[in-house]
């Protein structure tokens, strides 16, 4: 280990750390990593999107990682705080730690592998292959898939037991949880997983079985894609406003705009069979969103989708603003779901929401709040006014 003894590391197993996409996502994580004391390798085919990692790492991680609380200006104290922050110095080089690479093979001698790629089960299952016939057995892979399961990503391998998902918030470095479950994972795999979750300054969160998009990208789905049927009635400025003026930071479309247009097509796609098409945008929403990818229109990455984007905040002017209770009913509803499928309880639902969002509410704190039958009557109305199963409420909303 070339940490020079930094303690995040020091209380696990693992002293290498491997990643498979150095894109946003797969960047923060290796600042994460490399904060925390670990050996990293980070792995992408594209040579310029692993130059654009080195830079970031370079020079915007550092900043990152000391707004979010995950380093300690004393590089002489070696402490740790029981909640399993990281004690990193902020004037550390974090490339120092990080081998950069373009061939899986670098990978071949980390016990833990996270993969960060695009959404697609063909190509996760793909990387999976290659992976069983570089790593040891014991080797444990991380999936930060946000709408597939492990054992979608781990079927037909030969060590199913060794994928965990291992899901982070977006964005990862100042959110603090990472979602973990793996109905077939080993019990020792998942236990790696939550030890370096804590080793890098996060919260573990066990979910209690899989569902795909499990939970914090579960009840994202609900909001963003409630959120894209008000575009029926109300164009995006005013939904921004509209939840504003319910004290929310953003609105679905912005979230939408912060995760990408075409990450959020490819969730909803990965969403379609297992809830029932319940996620699905209407057609000619869909079909304006198609064409916003194609025209380079993604959201914040490119400076421009819904809104158009600047120094990371989206520009919403002023105006009226739309009714987004529909998307809030939507939200509590689907958590109302995820309770009955046995993915969390109730607390942890709420916990789920907090830590990923970062806010202060999670969707049975608002049931709390506003009413579940009112919130069911908000629903049947918009369900009425729409046909949008989205809007359809759950079995136990208001009981």
């Amino acid at each position: 280990m070339t940490d020079g003894g930094r303690p995040g590391a020091a209380r696990t197993d693992v002293d290498c750390v491997g990643l498979v996409g150095a894109g946003v996502m797969g960047r923060d994580l290796a600042a994460l990593f490399a904060n925390a004391g670990f050996d990293v390798v980070l792995v992408d085919v594209d040579a310029d999107v692993l130059e654009a990692a080195r830079s970031y790492l370079a020079t915007d991680a550092p900043d990152a990682l000391a707004d979010a609380g995950l380093v300690d200006a004393d590089p002489d104290d070696d402490s740790s705080d029981d909640d399993g922050s990281t004690d990193a110095v902020a004037e550390t080089d974090l490339t120092a730690r990080v081998t950069f690479a373009t061939d899986l093979e670098a990978l071949a001698d980390c016990p833990f592998v996270v993969e960060a790629i695009s959404e697609s089960l063909d190509a996760k299952r793909g990387l999976f292959a290659s992976l069983e016939k570089l790593l040891d057995a014991e080797a444990v892979v991380g999936t930060n898939t946000s709408s597939l399961t492990a054992a979608d990503v781990a079927r037909g391998g030969v060590h199913p037991e060794r994928v965990v998902l291992f899901h982070f918030a977006n964005p990862a470095v100042p959110r603090d949880i990472v979602e973990i479950s793996g109905d077939a994972a080993a019990d020792w795999a998942l236990e790696r997983a939550e030890r370096l979750a804590r080793a890098i300054g996060k919260t573990p969160i066990r979910l209690h079985r899989e569902r795909r998009a499990n939970g914090l990208s579960r009840l994202s789905a609900a909001i963003k894609c409630a959120g894209t049927w008000e575009l029926l009635d109300a164009d995006p400025p005013s939904i921004a406003r509209g939840a504003r003026a319910m004290g929310f930071p953003r609105g679905p479309l912005e979230f939408i705009d912060v995760i990408g247009v075409d990450i959020h097509l490819a969730t909803v796609d990965n969403l379609h069979d297992e809830y029932d098409g319940r996620f699905d945008p209407h057609p000619k929403i869909r079909e304006h969103m198609e064409r916003m990818v194609e025209e380079g229109h993604t959201g914040r990455k490119a400076g421009r989708g819904f809104f158009r984007w600047t120094d990371g905040e989206a520009v919403v002017p002023d105006g009226e603003a739309h009714d987004v209770q529909p998307v809030v009913a939507a939200l509590v509803s689907e958590a109302h779901r995820m309770v009955d499928d046995g993915v969390a309880d109730r607390e942890t639902v709420d916990e789920i929401l907090k830590r990923g969002s970062g806010g202060d509410l999670g969707p049975f704190d608002v049931e709390a709040m506003v009413g579940g039958n009112a919130l069911r009557s908000v629903l049947e109305r918009r369900r009425a006014e729409t046909g949008a199963s989205v809007f359809e409420p759950a079995d136990s909303l208001g009981e």
